[in-house]
């Protein structure tokens, strides 16, 4: 994967990685979909999930079109294990600038990322994606994302493990990152002004319409 800085980064795509495909969804992605389900018309709608983890997501809006992306080999695999016959996923560091290549001439109504900015290795990689992300969404398209993912920072470190399941392995394993990371909301609603979109939020979530 190539990227627009010359941080120092982990080759996502030189090995398996196991990372979220058998833990437990997060409460931030369970606020997310528990908001689509009450108050957000998803008929008909493309969807892009910003880090798959174990394919709750795309397991709860099946019927739509969902595209997802990871870091993770391990997640792809269960993901396409599941054959839902609407799910495409792909191995991608949201940041690199192999993002828009991936899905080139793609467009969505719905894009959801929990985290926006918290494994972020720089201010000009942060912008870089925003900018790619804000270019995928449909006119009136929706960007959402959890104020509690805004307010940490992580970093991810390969790692080799063991189990009795998986024998030696390579995970992921998430340590303490760069606290310029943290995303504020003021941070966000410049984000929007830049780009034209409408900025609104709640208690729980921040949404950006196009």
């Amino acid at each position: 994967m190539n990227y627009n800085c010359n941080c120092s980064r982990t080759n996502y795509s030189d090995r398996n990685y196991t990372y979220w495909e058998n833990r437990e969804i997060t409460s931030d992605e369970f606020e997310i979909i528990n908001f689509l389900e009450k108050s957000y018309d998803l008929r008909t709608k493309s969807i892009l999930h910003i880090g798959i983890g174990n394919s709750f997501f795309a397991k709860k809006f099946f019927k739509n079109q969902i595209f997802g992306i990871t870091i993770s080999q391990k997640e792809i695999d269960l993901a396409y294990s599941l054959r839902l016959s609407n799910y495409k996923v792909f191995l991608c560091d949201k940041y690199s600038l192999n993002f828009k290549e991936k899905l080139n001439n793609i467009s969505f109504d719905l894009i959801v990322d929990t985290n926006l900015k918290s494994y972020s290795c720089c201010q000009d990689s942060f912008n870089f994606y925003m900018e790619n992300l804000f270019y995928k969404l449909k006119k009136n398209g929706t960007l959402i994302t959890s104020k509690n993912g805004m307010n940490w920072y992580k970093n991810l470190k390969p790692k080799l493990s063991f189990n009795l399941k998986n024998f030696f392995h390579f995970k992921l394993k998430e340590v303490e990152g760069n606290k310029e990371n943290v995303l504020s909301e003021n941070e966000l609603k410049s984000l929007a002004k830049q780009f034209n979109l409408e900025f609104s939020f709640d208690d729980k979530l921040c949404y950006l319409k196009k």
